[in-house]
C-alpha cells in the first residue's frame, strides 16, 4: 500500500520527467531552426525574426524546468572530497545537514521570486524585446522552480523513496 507521500513523490518524478522532456524537445528544436534560419537567409527567403529571442527563453526555462531533473538524477555538481573521506554515518549525517541547507535556500529563493512575481504582475512590466513575455510570467517560473528544487531536496530526506539511484554510489548514469 502506497502512502501519501510515496504517491506525492512518484507525481512529482512524473512531472520532473516531463518538464525535463520539454527541455530536451526545446534542446532539438534549437539544433534544428538556427541552420534552418541560416538557410532560409542565404536563399534570400528573409529569416525568422523571433529565433533568437525565443532561444533566449527556452534557456531561460529550460535551465530552471531541468534543475529539479538534474538533483534527483544526483547529476548536478558536487565535490565529494569531504564525505568520501568521513565514516558512513558522519557522510549520511553530513548529506541532511546540505539537503536541508539546500532546501531553506531554495524556499528563501522560491518567497523572493513569487513576491517579485506578484509585483511584476501589479505593474504589468514587459522587456524591451520583439517578444515579450510578460516579466511575471518568467519571474513566477523562477519561485516554481526554487520551489520544485526545494522539494526535491526534502525528498532526498526519504529513507524509503520511490526513486532510488542506480546503486547508491554517488556515481551518475545521467551524464549528457
Amino acid at each position: 500500500m502506497q502512502s501519501s507521500i510515496d504517491t506525492f513523490e512518484i507525481a512529482f518524478n512524473r512531472l520532473t520527467t516531463f518538464l525535463i522532456g520539454l527541455v530536451a524537445l526545446s534542446i532539438g528544436l534549437i539544433a534544428i531552426l538556427i541552420p534552418f534560419n541560416l538557410l532560409i537567409i542565404k536563399l534570400g527567403y528573409g529569416g525568422i525574426w523571433w529565433l533568437f529571442e525565443g532561444i533566449e527563453y527556452a534557456l531561460y526555462f529550460g535551465v530552471f524546468a531541468g534543475a529539479p531533473w538534474v538533483l534527483q538524477q544526483g547529476a548536478h555538481v558536487q565535490v565529494d572530497v569531504v564525505t568520501a573521506n568521513l565514516p558512513k554515518n558522519a557522510a549520511a549525517k553530513l548529506d541532511t545537514v546540505i539537503n536541508l541547507l539546500g532546501a531553506a535556500i531554495c524556499i528563501l529563493l522560491a518567497v523572493y521570486g513569487s513576491r517579485s512575481g506578484i509585483a511584476e504582475y501589479i505593474d504589468q512590466t514587459l522587456p524591451d524585446k520583439d517578444v515579450q513575455v510578460a516579466n511575471w510570467i518568467i519571474v513566477s517560473f523562477f519561485a516554481l522552480s526554487f520551489t520544485m528544487l526545494a522539494t526535491e531536496f526534502l525528498l532526498r530526506l526519504r529513507k524509503n523513496r520511490v526513486f532510488k539511484l542506480a546503486a547508491e554510489d554517488h556515481v551518475s548514469e545521467a551524464g549528457f
